[in-house]
């Protein structure tokens, strides 16, 4: 071959045609190269995310092997990825578990649905846990289902937050139960109480020379009001009306004790006739310091009908309302301070003629002391204009005016105890 001939030229141009070819193999050997790497780097990121991942994942084909396991399942399980991967379920799990317990879930996602369930596991260290289970299908691009994808997650604080929850509410069913059982045992013995008190009270009295009518409404199912009257002799009425500070249960029962005192009569060194000294006598038996700081207000009276007189005795009670024909109502009020406060106390008594007819209204704060509607409290001139005007001689007037101060309060009962007599002087 001699220089410049047609075959010298022809094999340079082969040469470089090699040369460039050999230049493009290069340069599609560089790429692929660095499309490895970077299909490296991404597989990376992706397994650093799934192991990273707090959940257990899985990736199970069709022959139910397991084709990946992240870090959390192994971690959990405590097992070397190694000892799952390319392993059946029934390998891993054992073949009776698989059988009765994975193998129909995995199934019904490889049909298409998406399967969840919670149960527990025994993890590595004998613990037992609770984990949400979920299967999703796996499709390929051209949507078929190649596999299955597990994704569990650990959800033991929450089940036994709902256990302790549920625990907790069956602890308070039981114990609102027997709050309801000794609830009834409570208003049983409440609502006996309640009709032992009001055994204690008199009945109405109606002849030719005295009518006395009267109303009682504890604020409560117990209260510290009471009241009575008895012939002390043939020419003795005694009339007394009684408030306890304080409702409930304690008052209730102080107020009894002082009532019973004044029926049966059982102070000593005590003339019933004379009402200073009857609240002498009490005064000396309830005093607050040995009776839980329960102190008395009250009145004490007696009505003497063959001389036409009524002596009387308070201790810090709202005054006595008399009504005489038609004339303004006498108020008399109490010049003693409450019984139980003072032990030496002086306790001084009144007297009034009564003259013929009258109307004598002994009552306690709560058949007057209400708010009104302009938002002031309802006064004892209110009362007394109140009983004027409605004053009649069947007494209507007594429940006239528990209607009307049941009325002001809007949840329809007053919140104190209501107490009034009528005595009717004929």
């Amino acid at each position: 071959m001699t220089p410049g001939s047609n075959s010298h030229i022809e094999l340079y141009a082969a040469l470089e045609k090699a040369s460039r070819k050999i230049a493009e193999l290069e340069s599609q050997i560089d790429l692929n190269a660095r499309a490895r790497e970077d299909i490296r780097e991404i597989e990376w990121k992706y397994k650093f995310i799934v192991n990273a991942y707090g959940e257990l994942m899985t990736l199970i084909n069709r022959d139910y092997v397991y084709e990946l396991v992240n870090d959390s399942l192994c971690h959990t399980f405590g097992r070397a990825r190694e000892e799952i991967i390319g392993k059946t379920v029934a390998e891993v799990w054992g073949e009776e578990k698989f059988r009765k317990e994975i193998k129909e879930k995995i199934d019904r996602c490889f049909q298409g649905e998406t399967y969840k369930e919670e149960d527990t596991f025994i993890i590595a260290g004998g613990e037992r846990r609770y984990y949400a289970v979920s299967y999703y299908p796996y499709r390929n691009e051209q949507e078929e289902i190649t596999h299955i994808v597990g994704v569990t997650d650990d959800i033991t604080e929450r089940k036994e937050a709902e256990m302790a929850l549920k625990r907790s509410e069956e602890e308070l069913r039981i114990l609102n139960e027997e709050k309801d059982q000794y609830l009834s045992i409570i208003n049983s013995d409440l609502e006996q109480a309640s009709n032992y008190v009001r055994s204690l009270l008199p009945d109405p009295i109606d002849n030719p020379h005295l009518k006395i009518q009267w109303k009682i409404v504890p604020s409560v199912q117990l209260g510290g009001d009471s009241f009575g009257y008895h012939w002390i002799d043939d020419d003795h009425l005694a009339i007394y009306i009684l408030d306890v500070t304080g409702h409930g249960i304690e008052a209730a029962l102080h107020s009894v004790s002082a009532l019973n005192s004044l029926k049966y009569q059982n102070l000593k060194h005590t003339d019933f006739r004379n009402p200073e000294e009857v609240l002498k006598g009490l005064n000396a038996v309830f005093q607050m310091t040995d009776h839980h700081a329960k102190f008395i207000t009250m009145w004490y009276a007696v009505y003497n009908p063959s001389k036409g007189e009524i002596k009387f005795a308070g201790a810090g009670h709202p005054p006595l309302l008399m009504y005489k024909d038609d004339a303004k109502p006498v108020r008399f009020p109490s010049r003693n301070i409450m019984v139980g406060v003072e032990e030496n106390f002086h306790f001084q008594s009144d007297r009034t003629e009564v003259g013929g007819k009258a109307v004598v209204y002994l009552y306690t704060d709560g058949a007057y002391e209400v708010n009104l509607s302009d938002g002031s409290m309802m006064s004892i001139g209110d009362l007394e204009d109140f009983l004027s005007t409605h004053q009649n001689e069947q007494g209507d007037e007594i429940e006239a005016l528990y209607e009307k101060l049941a009325t002001l309060n809007q949840e329809g009962k007053l919140e104190d105890d209501f107490t009034i007599l009528k005595v009717n002087i004929r």
